[in-house]
C-alpha cells in the first residue's frame, strides 16, 4: 500500500500538475511574473499534500482532529484567494488588448487570474478527495478484515479450550474405571494419558500441526482405550499418509474418534469402531464408523462434533466435506475431505 502511494504521489508530482499548468496557459505568468508563478505552483504541490495526508485522514476522525481539519480548509481557501487576488496580467492579455481600454483589460485580467487560480486549486482538492476517499475504503476494510480475524481466532481458541475439557474428562473416567476395578492395566493407561496429555498442551496454540503428528496422536489415544476394552469390541485403526508434513488442525480429527467410543462401545454386547486415513495426491480423506449404542449424556451430547463442524467452518471456508449420520444399517459414519491447496 506505501508503494502505491507513493507511485500516486510521483504520477500527480511529475506527470498530473505539470500536465494541468500546460493545458491551461499558466505558464505564461513566468515571462510577466516569475515570483507569482512559482510561488503558485508550490502552493499547489502544498495543497495535494495538505490535503491527502493531513485534512481527509483526519475528516474522518472524531474530535479535535476533525476540528483541525476543518480549520486547515479554511487556512487553505483563505490562501488561494490571496493568489487569486493578486494583479497580474492574463495570460491571453495580448489577444484581446484591441478591444479594450486599459481599464478594462486590467479588470478582464484579474478575472481570469481568478479563475485559473481558482479552477488549479479545485482540480487538485477534487483529486486528492478522490485518492484519500479510496484510500480510506481500503483501511476500512482491512480494519473489518483484521476484526474478523481477530474474532475468529477468538472463536477458535475458545473451541480448542472446549474440546481439551472434552478429552481430559473422557480420559479420567476411563482411569477411575480401571482404579475402581484394581485393573492391572492402570499404570499403562495413566502412562498414555500423561504422553497425550503433554502433546495436547504443547499444541494447544499452532493453528496447524502435521498429519504425521496427528496420526500418532491418533495412535496412542486408540491404544489408550482399549486398554480399558474387552473381546467384545472390534477396534481398527488403518492409516496411509504419502505427505507426513500436511498440515492439519490440531485436536480436530480426535473429536470423531471420541465421539466413536463414547457411543459405540459396550460391555456385554458385539460392537466395532473402523477408523480409516487416507493421504494421497494432495487430499486428506478421514473416516469413522461405529456402532451405536444410546446413552444419557446430557446437554453435552453432540457438542464436539458441533465443535468441529464450527472449527472446520473457520479454518476452510467452502473448501472441506464433512457429512455424517446413522446409515441405513444402523451404525454411524463420518466422512471428512480436506484438499492440501486449501490448508
Amino acid at each position: 500500500m506505501k508503494n502505491v502511494a507513493c507511485y500516486i504521489d510521483m504520477a500527480f508530482c511529475f506527470l498530473l500538475l505539470p500536465l494541468m499548468i500546460y493545458a491551461f496557459p499558466v505558464e505564461w505568468w513566468w515571462g510577466m511574473d516569475p515570483l507569482f508563478f512559482a510561488a503558485f505552483v508550490g502552493w499547489l504541490y502544498v495543497t495535494y499534500f495538505l490535503y491527502k495526508y493531513f485534512i481527509i485522514p483526519r475528516l474522518f476522525q472524531v474530535g479535535k482532529w476533525r476540528m483541525a481539519a476543518v480549520v486547515a480548509i479554511v487556512v487553505s481557501l483563505g490562501i488561494t484567494w490571496m493568489f487569486s487576488s493578486y494583479r497580474i496580467m492574463s495570460p491571453l492579455h495580448h489577444v484581446y488588448k484591441w478591444q479594450y481600454e486599459a481599464y478594462a483589460d486590467i479588470i478582464w485580467g484579474m478575472r481570469q487570474n481568478q479563475q485559473a487560480v481558482w479552477l488549479h486549486y479545485i482540480v487538485v482538492v477534487i483529486f486528492c478527495f478522490a485518492v484519500g476517499m479510496l484510500n480510506e475504503a481500503f483501511r476500512q476494510r482491512l480494519a473489518r478484515e483484521e476484526v474478523e480475524y481477530e474474532r475468529n481466532k477468538a472463536e477458535l481458541a475458545l473451541y480448542k479450550a472446549q474440546i481439551n475439557p472434552h478429552f481430559l474428562f473422557n480420559t479420567l473416567n476411563t482411569l477411575y474405571g480401571l482404579l475402581i476395578t484394581h485393573s492391572d492395566k492402570t499404570e499403562a493407561t495413566l502412562e498414555r494419558f500423561i504422553n497425550l496429555t503433554k502433546y495436547m498442551y504443547n499444541n494447544a496454540n499452532h493453528e496447524f500441526i502435521s498429519v504425521a503428528e496427528e496420526v500418532n496422536y491418533i495412535g496412542q489415544y486408540i491404544d489408550l482405550q482399549k486398554l480399558r476394552l474387552n473381546g467384545y469390541a472390534d477396534v481398527t485403526f488403518t492409516h496411509r499418509v504419502d505427505n507426513e508434513a500436511m498440515p492439519v488442525p490440531p485436536m480436530m480429527l480426535i473429536t470423531f474418534v471420541e465421539n466413536a467410543f463414547k457411543y459405540g462401545i459396550s460391555s456385554n454386547e458385539q460392537c466395532f469402531i473402523h477408523i480409516s486415513l487416507m493421504q494421497e495426491r494432495g487430499t486428506l480423506t478421514f473416516g469413522v464408523e461405529n456402532s451405536v449404542f444410546e446413552r444419557e449424556t446430557g446437554n453435552s451430547k453432540g457438542m464436539g462434533i458441533e465443535n468441529c463442524r464450527r472449527r472446520l467452518s473457520l479454518l476452510y471456508p467452502g473448501h472441506h466435506h464433512l457429512d455424517f449420520g446413522k446409515t441405513a444399517e444402523g451404525t454411524f459414519r463420518v466422512c471428512l475431505e480436506l484438499k492440501e491447496e486449501t490448508i
